[in-house]
């Protein structure tokens, strides 16, 4: 057991000086990969989620560097976020899910540094969304392009926003929020299987791994603030569902499931991914479930490692690339006790 923590302690190191020194900052903001031959793009929604993740390693640490990183990337989110709304800066399309991880991150760091500014800027990024909501129901984008996937409608993955939006009910005392943290909770619901798996969408069969754990982390989050038992038991399916649907190497595959049988769906069934790989581990961990789960999940991903960042998926193309955000969820699945519901607070 020593020498597990040993390792894990030395896998913390490495990582955590990754995230600080390596090429996925650029100097104001974390990009979406990079590779032998290129730098990906500066990723709003992935920098939303280094504002968080510097706070608690700030918090659990107590070194300055993740704390002026945190604040870096606050500046940065600031400085494009428009009237509120978080751009993806590929599209320029405004998207609702990552002006909430902003808004979210913008809470975690004011509770550090009490600046007024932080609570502000949240305060108007969820004024944002909600006047989205108000136009459209749980609207994802400000505008849905011709050319449209998952995450331009509304799916799952939108749960995740129960995260800010409980925290601004406290931290502005408007139960306003709350009301609709438990119409996303109310609508993530309807969108679990009886197996515990959520299906992307209402028109969607497909589960996708990665907004199945989005859903989960939201749902795990009002459970801790709230103590709701149906909240803890949609939990315990969905964890109980990733147990199941775990490879034997501890990977996760992209998707389960089709909703056209091609050979490009059955392919995009077969594609094994870090990100919901890592944010299992943190889902078993939390809960205190697992263990033999998180152990081969820990050794997949230290599979998947290239310059101490993750590889985001298992396929010849991307074998050169170290995404960002699976490493994010990696780190912070690493500084987690087994059993500890308390630790819900930092989900990102």
């Amino acid at each position: 057991m020593k020498r597990n923590n040993l390792r894990t302690e030395s896998t913390l190191i490495e990582l955590t000086d990754w995230l600080l020194h390596s090429r996925i900052f650029d100097g104001e903001a974390y990009l979406e990969y990079y590779s032998a031959r290129k730098d990906g793009p500066k990723y709003p929604e992935i920098t939303g989620y280094a504002i968080s993740l510097c706070c608690i390693l700030y918090d659990r640490q107590k070194d300055r560097r993740f704390l002026e990183r945190a604040e870096t990337c606050a500046k940065f989110m600031t400085r494009i976020n428009k009237a509120g709304g978080v751009p993806c800066l590929r599209d320029n399309i405004l998207y609702s899910f990552d002006t909430g991880v902003y808004a979210s991150g913008l809470f975690d760091l004011y509770a550090l540094t009490k600046k007024e500014l932080y609570l502000s800027e949240a305060e108007k990024s969820l004024r944002w969304i909600q006047s989205l909501w108000k136009r459209r129901k749980f609207a994802a984008v400000n505008r849905v392009p011709r050319s449209k996937d998952w995450y331009h409608v509304s799916s799952v993955h939108l749960s995740k926003l129960v995260i800010p939006f409980i925290k601004a009910s406290k931290l502005l005392k408007d139960q306003n929020y709350t009301r609709t943290a438990f119409e996303l909770l109310d609508k993530c619901k309807k969108l679990q299987n009886q197996d515990g798996s959520f299906r992307i969408n209402e028109s969607s069969s497909r589960i996708m791994t990665h907004p199945h754990c989005y859903a989960t982390e939201g749902a795990l989050y009002a459970y801790n603030v709230t103590k709701r038992e149906e909240l803890l038991g949609i939990v315990k399916k969905s964890a109980a569902w990733l147990g199941k649907a775990q490879n034997a190497d501890g990977s996760f595959n992209l998707s389960y499931g089709i909703d056209k049988n091609t050979l490009r769906e059955r392919n995009r069934n077969r594609i094994k991914a870090t990100d919901s790989t890592a944010q299992a581990t943190r889902i078993w961990k939390l809960l205190g479930v697992n263990r033999a789960g998180v152990k081969k999940a820990y050794s997949y991903l230290n599979s998947q490692r290239n310059d101490n960042g993750l590889r985001l998926y298992g396929i010849d193309s991307m074998r050169t690339s170290v995404s960002s955000w699976p490493t994010f969820f990696y780190i912070h699945s690493l500084l987690l006790p087994f059993r500890q519901l308390e630790y819900c607070k930092e989900l990102f």
